[in-house]
């Protein structure tokens, strides 16, 4: 069976937008979009956004540093490494290029910026995130597995905690 390539445009998101990025990627945890713009705001890095048309596909953060997880840090100099964090591909649009698309172009905006690596983290259980981010050439890091906490507010304004076990992996840019 072939598969049509999707027509995806990777562009910075913009303020005007979040409210409708809520309803696409994380309507029980809203502000985890308004977060991610922040960082934008901040200039701490970009929100990129995979669109097909004018239909959200799937997202990525690019911070200019990071991450700032001590089991990283303790083995990676971090200052000159961008990194990808929070990625996600909308059910319908997974294995269709999208999550390649964020990932190339957040390569090339980083290797533009000076940065010399890139990284990320992938959850342990992941294995077709991990299996991709292979294929694109990003390594094992070689030091194990580490646990990772983040907080977010539900729509209810409820505050919650999730974990989750991963390992870093990262590519020479």
């Amino acid at each position: 069976m072939y598969k049509h390539a999707l027509s995806i445009d990777i562009k910075v998101a913009e303020e005007s937008q979040l409210d409708f990025l809520v309803t696409q990627f994380s309507p029980d945890n809203p502000l985890f979009q308004y977060n991610r713009y922040e960082v934008q705001k901040k200039g701490e890095g970009l929100y990129l956004i995979a669109w097909h048309s004018k239909t959200p596909a799937g997202h990525f953060l690019l911070r200019w540093s990071g991450p700032k997880d001590a089991a990283v840090t303790r083995f990676v100099d971090i200052a000159s490494r961008s990194y990808l964090e929070a990625g996600h591909t909308n059910e319908e649009f997974r294995r269709k290029g999208v999550a390649t698309a964020i990932i190339q172009e957040a390569e090339r905006i980083s290797k533009e910026r000076g940065c010399t690596h890139i990284g990320l983290e992938v959850g342990i259980e992941n294995r077709e995130a991990k299996q991709l981010y292979e294929k694109l050439g990003y390594q094992d890091w070689g030091q194990g597995e580490f646990t990772i906490s983040w907080e977010y507010t539900d729509k209810n304004g409820n505050i919650g905690i999730e974990t989750e076990i991963v390992t870093y992996m990262q590519k020479m840019l």
